[in-house]
Parts: structure tokens; C-alpha cells; sequence
């Protein structure tokens, strides 16, 4: 990042502090976010709720990120107990598996007991009394209890910790636990929407450019909402086309104005995905019009196989960090992922391509992780990086208020 929009950012931190600690209210019990740093201008282009990111942190986060999660327990009354974690389905990856592991230890150091479940059974596995045990990538095991079983169980639980973000729809079980359930089963990405989480953060970012003294384009991207389209048909993409020429020439007249010397582009991705699924970047709004049948197929659905009707074309934000490669080798392009729990940095890895460029998705194949070391991160860079990511989980806040039913809310807080 440029020294002068770092060092505004740094000279208004007890101002910006103060603000979001004014507004911080429900806030989710974690969340990370991916950050792009393109040397002009730093923004959060996504948010997940669900964060699968544990195993990625260095051991010298582990205290940090266990001392944040109780205090984000403690926010809605679990003081102690025992805890649920609803972990994915697609036990096949062991790297998620170790992403549970690591939660759950975290946990523990944290001071609860843990037991580990999905929302719906795992297909072609047999469960053993109950149970099922799983090995992560590094040899460890999970015993995973039979979610058939947990309903008359939950009572034994002090809360749900949903680490699922319910693509394909949320477990009856789920909705009538009867204990806080958190994050709220009710944001998963069969209800949440980027574009809405995108609103809230460019809303939030009026304010804080106001406290910083800048153009809030600085700290965000553009975008446009497609909504009820199929991406098959000429006609759709037409109409995809027209929104991305405009959205273009609206990033084309920010780099004018700023006199930034680089070409826009965009990209087309799912309204309700993640994991990197049903997204495409374009550098003009014509190749929309072109994509061949494997890209339209990448577009029509996403995780679990959900068909995509609703998109989000957003401004790309390149990439200036870079992390060294082996001796000989020319440097990877890299991004931060930011954890946080209570709305507070608990840990910082970089999510690095050794086959994309500046201008691309990291979060795709060629993809790895690089742990960072809490002394490694305690840099300007990542005060500004956790600014930003703090913001996009008021953002997400919001989101939550919204979707959450009267009823059916989180517990109050305790104050």
C-alpha cells in the first residue's frame, strides 16, 4: 500500500476505533475475509462467516485466537460448557478435516469441551455406536457423532459452533436446537447475498472515509447485481454484458481521476458461493457474450452442486503482494486472509498461487497457504488490513439483522 493512504489510515486509528466500537453490536462469533492490497487502494472483496481458515494459522495464534473466541462466547452468555461444532460434509478434504481439528483445539484451550457433527449424514459411511472417525491430513482423528442422534442430545450442549455455511439449505435439527446457534444458522449462503454484504460495507465505508479523509472508492469495489438469469441463454448474457460495460467504464473513470496507470477488469461470480466456485474474471464486457460451454457450466452452479441464478460482477482489485519462491523461481502472487473472532484480529495467513497473476483469483488451482507468525504481522500492514476487515464484519452484522426472523434471534447479549 502507498505510504500516504497507510499513514491517513494510521493517524485516524483512535478515531476509527472509537467508531466501531460505537456500532459493533450482534457481531459474529468469527469471520475472515479475503483483503486485496493493490499498492492505490485496499479492500475486503469477500466475507465468510464460516471461516475455514484454522489449520492455516501459525501455532503463535493459538493463544490469541482462543482468547478471542471466548470472549466472542461470552457476548452471547456461553461462558462454559460443552460446545457443538456442525463442521461441512465433504469429509474427502482432509485439509478442511484438519481446519475442524485445529477449531476444536482451539476451543479447548479456550477452556470447553468440544464434540463434532454435520448437519446431515455422510453418505456411505457407517456409523459405529454413533459415531464415525475421520483421519485429517496430518493423521489426526475427528469421531464425528451421527447428526440423526444430536436432536436428542442438543440439550447437553451450551451452544451450537456452526462451521457450515449451509449451501444447500440448513438440518431441521439445526432450526430447532433449542441453544445459540452461532454464527445464525439463518446467514448461511442459502439466504446470504454478496451483493447485500456489499451495500452494507460501501454504507460503512462512507463513514470511515470521512474519519480517514478520502474517496471510500479506496477501500472498496465497484459492483453490479444480476438477479433471476440463467447464464445459458444469449439473451442473460447480453444483459450481463451491458451491466459489465458500464461497471468498466465507471472503474476506467476512478483510475482517470487518480491517475492510475492500470486497465480494468471485472469479475462474474456467484451472488450465494464461495470456496472460489462460479467465477470468472473478464477484461472486457464482449468476452461475456463469448465463454465457451466448460466456463457457462462453471457459472451455473456452485458448491453442493446449487444452480446460480443470481450474480455479482465486481471491480478486480489487483495484487502487489508477492511472497519468494524457491531459489530460481520467480515470486507468487499472494493475498491476506483475515481472521477475526469478536470482531477482534485473531490471525493472518496468506493465500498464495504459484500459477495466477496480479490480476487473477488466487483462490484457485495452482492455490496454497502460507502460515504467518503473529511477530511477522505486527506491522502497519496488518493494522490496516484488520481496520478493514473489522468493517466488513460490521457488514456482516447487518447482514445477520436482516435475516434473522423476530423469534428466532440470537441470544441478547450480556452486558
Amino acid at each position: 500500500m502507498n505510504n500516504l493512504l497507510q499513514n491517513k489510515i494510521l493517524a485516524a486509528l483512535p478515531r476509527t476505533n472509537a467508531w466501531l466500537e460505537s456500532i459493533e453490536d450482534n457481531i459474529p462469533l468469527y469471520m475472515s475475509a479475503d483483503i486485496r492490497d493493490a499498492g492505490f487502494k485496499i479492500a475486503s472483496i469477500d466475507a465468510n462467516l464460516y471461516p475455514a481458515g484454522f489449520n492455516n494459522l501459525d501455532a503463535s495464534f493459538h493463544e490469541l485466537a482462543a482468547s478471542g473466541l471466548k470472549a466472542a462466547l461470552a457476548r452471547y452468555g456461553v461462558t462454559t460448557g460443552k460446545l457443538l461444532i456442525v463442521s461441512e460434509e465433504h469429509t474427502r478434504n482432509l485439509f478442511y478435516l484438519e481446519n475442524v481439528y485445529a477449531l476444536c483445539s482451539i476451543l479447548r484451550r479456550a477452556g470447553f469441551q468440544t464434540e463434532i457433527t454435520t448437519q446431515f449424514a455422510l453418505e456411505g459411511e457407517n456409523y459405529q455406536d454413533g459415531r464415525l472417525s475421520l483421519t485429517t491430513a496430518k493423521g489426526s482423528t475427528l469421531e464425528i457423532l451421527d447428526p440423526g442422534s444430536i436432536g436428542n442430545r442438543v440439550g447437553e450442549f451450551a451452544a451450537v459452533v456452526l462451521n457450515h455455511d449451509s449451501s444447500a439449505g440448513t438440518a431441521d435439527w439445526l432450526k430447532g436446537a433449542g441453544i445459540p446457534v452461532l454464527p445464525a444458522w439463518q446467514a448461511g449462503w442459502h439466504t446470504r447475498s454478496k451483493a447485500r454484504h456489499f451495500a452494507h460495507y460501501r454504507e460503512l465505508m462512507q463513514d470511515f472515509s470521512q474519519i480517514v479523509g478520502v474517496d471510500p472508492w479506496f477501500f472498496g469495489a465497484l459492483d453490479a447485481h444480476i438477479t433471476d438469469t440463467d447464464i445459458n441463454a444469449d439473451a442473460a448474457r447480453a444483459a450481463i454484458a451491458g451491466k459489465a460495460e458500464i461497471l468498466l467504464k465507471e472503474i476506467q473513470a476512478k483510475y482517470d481521476e487518480y491517475q492510475i496507470p492500470e486497465k480494468p477488469f471485472i469479475f462474474l461470480k456467484s451472488d450465494h458461493g464461495t470456496y472460489g466456485m462460479a467465477m470468472l474474471s473478464f477484461d472486457n464486457a464482449a468476452e461475456i457474450l463469448d465463454i465457451n460451454r466448460k466456463e457457462k457450466n462453471k457459472l451455473f452452479k456452485g458448491k453442493s452442486s446449487v444452480v446460480v441464478k443470481d450474480y455479482l460482477l465486481q471491480e478486480g482489485v489487483p495484487t502487489v503482494l508477492q511472497l519468494p519462491a524457491a531459489a530460481g523461481g520467480v515470486p507468487h502472487f499472494a493475498e491476506s486472509v483475515m481472521m477475526l473472532a469478536n470482531n477482534r484480529f485473531i490471525g493472518k495467513f496468506g493465500r498464495v498461487n504459484e500459477q495466477k497473476g496480479a490480476r487473477s483469483s488466487l483462490n484457485s488451482t495452482g492455490m496454497y497457504f502460507k502460515p504467518l507468525s503473529l511477530a511477522e504481522c505486527e506491522n502497519p500492514e496488518t493494522q490496516v488490513a484488520t481496520i478493514i476487515t473489522r468493517i466488513a464484519g460490521v457488514a456482516l452484522q447487518r447482514e445477520i439483522g436482516e435475516l434473522v426472523k423476530p423469534g428466532t434471534a440470537q441470544p441478547s447479549l450480556q452486558h
